[in-house]
Parts: C-alpha cells; structure tokens; sequence
C-alpha cells in the first residue's frame, strides 16, 4: 500500500537540507581554522615502528633522521585518558637510527593504547596508530546506586556498576540490601545497602577505570549506626580461669592457658572466625595444685602443632609441658619437664618464654633461693623436653630483693632483650647472647629503663636494633620507652617516651605491634585485690627509629559483663584490625576472652591508601594519598547525610550536604596507584546509599545539585 507524503512531511524534509547545508558550511569553517592552526603535519622523513611488548608500549626508530629530546610522545589510554612524555624523559641523548624506547605504563591489559609522537623541531606527527585494541570508555570511574533486590555473599559481579565500566562488586561477610518498601527510613533512593562495622563489605576488584590519577570525586549518601566496638564475649572456662593468656596456633585457632578452679594449670583450645565470634573447641588439664600458689600459665608455639606451656606446679616449681594442638583445636598431651627452683608462696611468678628455634626455647623467671635465672631446654619433633644444663644468674639472690617480672624478646641474631622489675623496684634492661646451641653469654650491658619503679614490664619490637618496653611507673602511670640495641648487646635509650595513661592507675599493661605503624597496650586500672578494676586498650604510633607520636591514640574502656573487673589483660591480633583479649574477671576469678575491632586502615569507601570517604556520628573524613581532610560535628548523628571529598590536582576539599565544610592545600600531587580492590562498607557501621566516583573534581553548585537531588550523576 502507497502513501501519499503530505505538507508537513516535506515540510521536515527541506528542513533537514538546510539543516545539512549549515552543517556542511560550519564543517567547512572549522577544517579551515584548524588547519591554520601551527599543529603537527606528516611531513617528517622518519619511520617509527610502534607495538606492545607485555604491557609495555615500544617504539623503535627504524629509519630516517635523529630526532631530538624534546620529542613528543602521546598516549591515549581506553579512550578517555593521555599521558605526555619527553623522549628525554627516558633518554639523556638523541634518538638515533636503531635505538628503541620502552613506556612503563601500569596494568593495561585490555584497555585500547593509541599513540602519536610530534617531532617538536619540525612539528611533524611522526607516528600515529593503534598498539593495542580494546576497551574503551568516555570516562573512569564508577556508579552504584545499589538498586538490587538482593546481594548473596559471594556471587560475582551481583552489585553493580551503571556507568558502563564493569566495575561491578562483590559482597562479602554478610553486607546486604535493604529494601525501600520495608525500611524507607533507612534507604535514600530506592534500595541501600547495609554494613555492620566489621568485615561486612562490597569488595571491586581492582581495574585500569579505578586507578584515577589526577581529579577524583566520591559522592554518597551516609547514615552511621552505632558500632560495636566488641565483637564477642566468652568465659574462659567454667568457673574461673585465672590469668589467662592467649596466643594464635594455626588457622583460626587460638590457644588459652589459664589457672582453673583447682589451681591448675588449664589449656583451652577456640575458634575465632573473620568477624570475632569465638568457639570453643577442647579443654586440657596440665596438672593440679594446692596450697597457697598462683598457678600464672605462659604458653608458646614451637612448631606448627607443638606448643610449650610453663606454669607453677603444687610444689612450687616451674613446670613445663608439650602439647599438641591439631588444626581443629583437639589437645593431646606430649611430655613434661621440671625445674626444681622453688617460687614463693602466694606470688606472681609468670616466667617468660622465648623461641630461639623450632627446637630450642630460653625461659627466664625468679626464685627467692635462686634469684633471677634465664635457661634454654630443647623441644624434640616428638615434644620431648629436655635441659640443656645452660643456665645464666640474671639477677643475684640478696636479702628483701626481688627480680620478678621477667619479659624476653628476640632483638636481633643472637641478641635478646631482658626487661624486668629488679632491685628496689628499678626498671632493669639487659641483653644476652643466646645461640642455636642453646649457649648464653651475657653481654655486659644494662640499662636501667625507670630508676625509680618499673613494674610488670612488656617488651615489642620496633624494627630491627629497636624495641619498646611499656610499664607502671612509682605513680601508677602508663609509660612507653624506646631502646635502640645494638648487634654487641649494647643499649641506649632514643629519648623518647610517652605516658599513655595518667588519669587512672595502669596495671599490667601487655603491648603488642598492630598494623602499620600503630601499636596496642592492654591495662587494668587497679591491682587484683581491687574489685572495681576496669580494662582498657590504647593506641600508640610509633616509628622504626623509636619515635612515638606525641598525640594521644585511641582509648577504650573495653566492657565486661555486669560490671565485673578486669585483671591481667593479655590481648593479641586475630586478624586485620581485629584483635583478643584475655583478662581476669572479679573476685571469683573467671576468665574472659573478648574480641574487638580496631585499626589504623581505611574505611567506608576507600581503595587503599589512594582515596577514601567515611562519616560516622560525630566526623566525616576521607583522604588523597593518606592525606586526611576531616570535618567535626556532633549533631550529624544517626541521619542520611550526602557526603563528597574532592581532588582538583590543586586542593582536596570535604562537603556534607552541598556545603564545603574544610579544604586543604595539595598541590601539583598524582594520586597514587594501588593494585588495593576498591571497598564499600568495610569497618563501617550504618547505611549507604548513590555511590559515585569520577575522574574529575566537581564544582559546588554540581555538587548541591547532588545533594538536592539524590541518584543524580554527572
């Protein structure tokens, strides 16, 4: 069937002829006033082969004339970046005939690399092609709006990117969705997600799209909850479970020595999974005791499935004993060993344990008749203990002194550090040469870290010559110091120390290394016969040369069920910014284990140390390189706020809700390049929704706009 074409139809047709006609005349307008420009014309005699190699563009310069430093190289990454270089940038010379230049790049697999070299002396294009085909994009970055029904735990690519470049995300640990109809509250646009401080998150792998260097925008809508700062919270073992300590055996297994009800030695066997919460697995008793002693269990690993326990024995003697701990925490007792040198009545007594091999281990401890002794025994493949007759007089018995609270700590080679509570109180160091034979020398160097009191030292290595001993001093305070020891044994102080803790009194403070350059002490804030003790975790920053950072750390008073005390606290790391505690519990001595988070890393949405944005109820922060920004402001509380950080190359500024709340300067800086997978949620407690992240800088009024007009993009 034929239809007529009508007025109107034609209409439109001679429209769209002058419409072509205006068109072909501008083309023609603007061809003109670009060749006018002084841009590159081919007209150079070069030959210049381009081509991949690996991910590595390589450009040879096959035949025709030298060309000069100042050539021009230009890159164009994916589509959507370029990057400039100099031939003097990889060269002090000409580029002569024959000779080939090699372009690091990064990862680029997959991503289209097109190229063009300008020889600036003739301004000629002297090579320009394709070296590699394949993805494309108008620009870097991401949008997930988080829209979902659902996200099951790890299922690829289930949160997904909208902005065309694939960077979709995984969910992990149980991060999930929150749907609109069934919690409006607590969704900004449709669906969000949800994250519960810990482990929950939305994890992208890492992409050439992400690696944004030069201006960056996060844009999020934010609602914090309130954390937990506790993961879990577990008696130790029935009744009581006095003093005990913890270390990591194999997988997430964790060894528990503890004094039990009967005032013997205790080994427990738990499970701690990547979110804190503990299982118990075995328990073992080690021996029974009576009369007035304190047991004070120390256990160490030797092998991947052997551990050596000390503890004090009915007679008061230091007992030791192999134990093996298989991979899913079944105990099987191995052999025994006894030194007769006997403790005090009623007296803490722990004795300090130092691997020096997987078949020798040093354990220094105190004796009223003996004084202070350091030995070395060895440890067979079939868990036989055996002495090795090496024993070295530490300390030396006189009448009223005591050289109790011995902590040893491999330094380096055959050096080991001695720190302890000796006479009159003194805070004593001393260093031992222990060899792979078991030998002991004592170097004859000594310190005195507190000339007035050092009770209940805890010795950490700082790096390789330097250590620090955490301790109470005369007034009760919290003190960290810094030694730097020498491969002779030779001691000095660095001058630095901080007192971390001057408000209550500190009791056994245990400090151990966390993560990056930030280190955790555990204390009690009384004695074991006060009964209103409280626990508490600091963290200190400390360099490799010893320097502590004068600025107070995080403090938290870490709870204990119905209000019980804390004693004796032990704490050592789980996993990333994950850590447990031991501790006594009240006059009825039972024992707990807690686990909590806590940690220096990123957090909210951040990939690695190059960018990051996270808000709680009282801050938003975020960072360019670890280059913090943060905004202060208590009555953000448990409200959607829109929360942006920017990076124009120049400054890196912070907005909540379409106002610029704090900028600073950052100039001339790329961000750097990380292989880090890009995270969402992760160590973060609360709602979020409208995640964006460009490669470029926003202005305020885009930014307001976002704000008034959550999902929008740009």
């Amino acid at each position: 069937m034929k239809h007529r074409r009508n007025a109107q139809a034609a209409s439109e047709i001679l429209g769209e002829i002058i419409l072509l006609a205006i068109a072909v005349t501008t083309i023609s307008v603007l061809y003109t006033y670009a060749l006018s420009l002084p841009e590159p014309t081919d007209i150079a005699n070069v030959t210049i082969i381009g081509k991949m190699e690996g991910s590595c563009p390589v450009f040879k310069l096959q035949r025709g004339e030298s060309l000069g430093p100042d050539t021009k190289i230009i890159l164009t990454v994916g589509g959507c970046e370029r990057r400039y270089y100099l031939y003097s940038e990889v060269s002090d010379q000409e580029w002569d005939i024959g000779e080939q230049i090699v372009l690091p790049v990064g990862d680029i697999k997959g991503i289209q690399i097109e190229a063009m070299i300008v020889d600036v002396k003739t301004n000629s294009i002297v090579f320009s092609g394709v070296l590699q085909k394949g993805f494309t994009t108008w620009r870097k970055g991401g949008i997930w709006h988080f829209d979902e029904a659902i996200w099951r735990t790890g299922v690829a690519d289930e949160v997904q990117d909208s902005s065309g470049n694939n960077n979709h995300g995984v969910a992990l640990n149980g991060a999930k969705i929150i749907s609109g109809a069934a919690e409006p509250q607590n969704v900004k646009l449709n669906n969000s997600g949800f994250f519960d401080g810990f482990l929950d998150t939305v994890k992208v792998k890492t992409s050439w799209t992400l690696n944004i260097t030069n201006q960056i925008t996060i844009d999020a809508w934010m609602k914090p909850q309130i954390p937990d700062f506790i993961s879990d919270i577990v008696g130790v073992s029935g009744t009581f479970g006095y003093t005990p300590y913890i270390i990591p055996v194999v997988g997430n297994i964790f060894a528990i020595v503890s004094e039990d009800f009967q005032k013997g030695g205790l080994l427990s066997t738990v499970e701690i999974d990547t979110e804190g919460t503990v299982t118990y697995h075995q328990n073992l008793t080690l021996g029974k005791s009576t009369g007035a002693n304190i047991c004070q269990p120390k256990i160490i690993q030797m092998t991947k499935n052997i551990c050596l326990v000390s503890f004090i024995d009915n007679k008061y003697y230091v007992n030791l004993q192999t134990i093996n701990i298989s991979s899913n925490g079944s105990l099987a007792y191995m052999n025994q060993l006894v030194f007769t040198e006997k403790s005090s009545t009623n007296s803490p007594n722990r004795p300090s344990l130092a691997k020096i091999t997987e078949t020798l281990c040093a354990i220094a401890y105190w004796a009223p008749l003996s004084g202070g002794l350091l030995k070395t025994v060895e440890v067979s493949s079939t868990g036989k203990i055996t002495d090795t007759g090496k024993t070295m007089q530490y300390d030396p018995v006189s009448t009223g002194v005591d050289s109790r609270e011995p902590c040893l700590l491999h330094v380096t080679g055959n050096v080991y550090a001695l720190a302890y509570r000796g006479p009159l109180n003194h805070g004593i160091l001393k260093t031992f040469f222990i060899t792979p034979e078991g030998n002991i020398t004592d170097t004859g160097h000594m310190i005195e870290f507190d000339s007035t009191a050092g009770y209940e030292p805890s010795l950490v290595q700082v790096s390789k010559n330097v250590i620090a001993v955490a301790y109470r001093n005369t007034l009760s305070y919290g003190v960290v110091k810094t030694f730097s020891i020498f491969p002779d044994g030779s001691i000095t102080w660095t001058g630095n120390m901080k007192v971390f803790e001057n408000t209550t009194p500190c009791y056994n403070p245990c400090i151990i290394y966390g993560e990056e350059d930030m280190y955790l002490v555990v204390y009690a804030t009384g004695d074991v016969h006060q009964s209103s003790n409280q626990g508490y975790v600091q963290t200190l920053r400390m360099q490799q040369d010893g320097t502590i950072d004068p600025t107070n750390g995080l403090r938290l008073q870490f709870e204990v069920p119905d209000g019980e005390t804390c004693h004796y606290p032990v704490i050592t790391n789980v996993a990333e910014e994950l850590y447990a505690i031991t501790y006594t519990g009240p006059i009825a001595h039972t024992g707990y284990l807690i686990t909590i988070l806590i940690g220096p890393h990123g957090r909210g949405i951040y990939k690695g140390d190059s960018y990051q944005l996270y808000a709680n109820m009282t801050m938003v922060e975020g960072y360019i390189n670890s280059v913090y920004i943060t905004y202060s402001n208590t009555s953000l509380g448990l409200l959607w706020h829109h929360v942006v950080l920017t990076y124009d190359g120049i400054t890196i500024r912070l907005y909540v809700d379409g106002n610029l709340v704090n900028e600073t300067s950052y100039p001339y800086h790329r961000i750097d390049l990380t292989k880090s997978p890009l995270y969402f949620g992760r160590f973060y407690c609360g709602f979020i929704d409208e995640i964006s992240i460009y490669d470029k800088a926003l202005t305020q009024e885009q930014i307001h706009n976002h704000y008034l007009n959550p999902g929008m993009t740009d």
